[in-house]
């Protein structure tokens, strides 16, 4: 499945289209390396995304195979790691290494 497509189907983004436009900024990254939208994902991957006020990295446990209820999504992923941004703090190369 395409990295988007999880990310969307999963319900950490809202939109396919915000998941498509980190990845080309090269907010996402895949086992601590940017990657375009079109990524394949495989279970055991650990993704990093900024999202609001927050970097959340995860580790993918499961590939869904169709849509995902908002009830069922916590087993696809697990929440390795959660860090909130201040306000003047940005999204940059320095962030991963913290």
């Amino acid at each position: 499945m395409r990295l988007d497509a999880f990310l969307k189907k999963t319900h950490l983004v809202k939109r396919r289209e915000l998941a498509r436009e980190l990845c080309e900024e090269g907010m996402v990254r895949i086992n601590g390396v940017p990657r375009k939208a079109s990524m394949e994902i495989q279970a055991g991957d650990e993704v990093q995304f900024p999202l609001y006020n927050r970097i959340l990295k995860v580790r993918v446990l499961e590939v869904p195979q169709g849509n995902v209820s908002k009830s069922d999504q916590w087993s696809y992923f697990e929440i390795l790691e959660e860090k909130k941004l201040l306000m003047d703090e940005g999204w940059d190369e320095t962030s991963n290494q913290k």
